[in-house]
């Protein structure tokens, strides 16, 4: 190899290194300020949420068992493509509701003792048909509990 070339290579490494370095360097400080970011924006994500929003019927449900669920209704007169939206929302707010009220289990029936609305706030749910008691949590969250049969 002549001395020009192995200047040449010289040179080619010393830059791929320092791409290398610039590059590490820019991914630290990226990381550092989403890091810095992160105790500002971790009481917003969704599970935050709703693990604050259970937080007053954890308390009425029992401990452990199984409670009924009920979430919106599919929109009437939708198009394909929204009533596969609406679904996916509701399969989205069921599962975050599973997670914020474990070890309880939820399913979409009426037939436990109770069972937990999980709706829009401001909206006005009729309980499921039959006899039911109905406390109304705020925030779109009611819970029915029946008192016969």
């Amino acid at each position: 190899m002549t001395a020009p070339q192995r200047s040449w290579a010289g040179t080619r490494i010393r830059v791929a290194l320092l791409l290398v370095l610039l590059y590490a360097g820019a991914s630290t400080v990226r990381w550092l300020h989403l890091g810095a970011e992160w105790p500002a924006r971790s009481g917003q994500d969704e599970i935050s949420t709703y693990e604050r929003r259970f937080e007053e019927v954890r308390s009425v449900l029992p401990s452990r068992g199984v409670v009924g669920y009920l979430g919106h209704p599919d929109p009437t007169g939708a198009t394909p493509r929204e009533a596969n939206a609406a679904s996916v929302l509701h399969f989205r707010r069921y599962l975050l509701a599973q997670y914020a009220l474990a070890p309880v289990v939820l399913i979409e029936s009426v037939a436990p003792e109770f069972v937990l609305g999980n709706f829009d706030p401001g909206t006005q749910p009729s309980p499921p048909a039959g006899r039911w008691e109905k406390r109304d949590f705020g925030d779109g969250v009611v819970l029915f509990r029946r008192s016969g049969p």
